[in-house]
């Protein structure tokens, strides 16, 4: 993988080419994607636009056939986010305004992919009403609060996978350029009482207009989450655990989702309000 990054960041052309040609194979955009974030956290706007407008010809072509503009909004989002990492070199930045990005991305997708999203949502509710038909309850879900219920997990959907090509595009960064740089960065990310009470004041006027606003709820917790997976890598790396420690959170985090994502969302607020991290730092000293 690493002489494949060091040909692509060789040259413009060679960025390109491989951007291009991974955007073509559905299976690679990801790869695509991240290496355009890469060229902008390196090389800056001007080189990153060309490579994303070149990488934008396969995306284009496939909004136009198959009617699906997730894989360009991914994209280009990211790019956004690389850009204002790069300027700021301040993840809770970063995450705010990924969280607007990807509110956007989501309205945008909901009014240019109208056909898919019906689809979308009529299967949802088909199975939504044979899960209810097998616990013999009767399913209220009407074709709007599937909609609002499918886009709000969209949007928050596209705000965790615009941020894993960040991440993966920062980590490519540091090692081809600043090793064991983004383990540190990462570990560092902390919201400040002011953005942790600014994501509370509107996770609650969501909640108390859920029906025209709980669509959001999702979306406003994921820089919740992200700030409190920096805690918990943090403290696996202070007390030096193995890997496997951190594999075993990840399954966990799978198996008891519903359980544990509140609970660290609760964990990143606590550490915003009485920095957690520096109370045990001190008391470990």
């Amino acid at each position: 993988m690493r002489a494949v990054l060091e040909f692509a960041m060789r040259g413009r052309r060679n960025a390109i080419g491989m951007a291009f040609v991974c955007t073509l194979l559905p299976l690679l955009n990801w790869f695509a994607t991240a290496l355009i974030g890469l060229v902008m956290l390196r090389k800056g706007p001007q080189e990153a636009l060309i490579v994303l407008l070149w990488a934008s010809i396969p995306l284009t072509l496939g909004i136009y056939y198959v009617g699906d503009p997730s894989p360009a909004i991914a994209m280009i989002g990211t790019v956004l986010l690389a850009y204002v990492l790069r300027v700021s070199s301040s993840w809770e930045v970063t995450l705010a305004v990924g969280v607007v990005i990807s509110a956007i991305g989501s309205l945008i997708f909901e009014f240019t992919a109208t056909e898919l999203l019906t689809t979308i949502v009529e299967w949802y509710m088909e199975y939504t009403a044979m899960m209810a038909a097998q616990l013999q309850q009767t399913s209220e879900m009407t074709f709007e609060s599937a909609k609002s219920s499918i886009m709000g997990f969209f949007a928050m959907g596209q705000a965790y996978a615009m941020l894993a090509f960040l991440v993966l595009a920062r980590w490519w960064q540091s090692q081809l350029y600043n090793p064991g740089g983004l383990r540190k960065e990462f570990h560092q990310i902390r919201l400040s009482r002011e953005t942790s009470t600014v994501v509370v004041v509107l996770l609650l006027v969501c909640f108390s207009f859920s029906g025209q606003l709980g669509r959001w709820i999702p979306l406003l917790t994921v820089p919740l989450f992200m700030a409190a997976l920096s805690i918990v890598h943090w403290m696996m790396g202070v007390r030096k655990m193995s890997g496997q420690w951190v594999f075993g959170f990840y399954v966990l985090l799978l198996v008891l989702f519903q359980v544990i994502y509140p609970l660290l969302a609760t964990l990143a607020i606590l550490d915003s309000w009485f920095n957690l991290r520096a109370r045990i730092q001190s008391k470990e000293v």
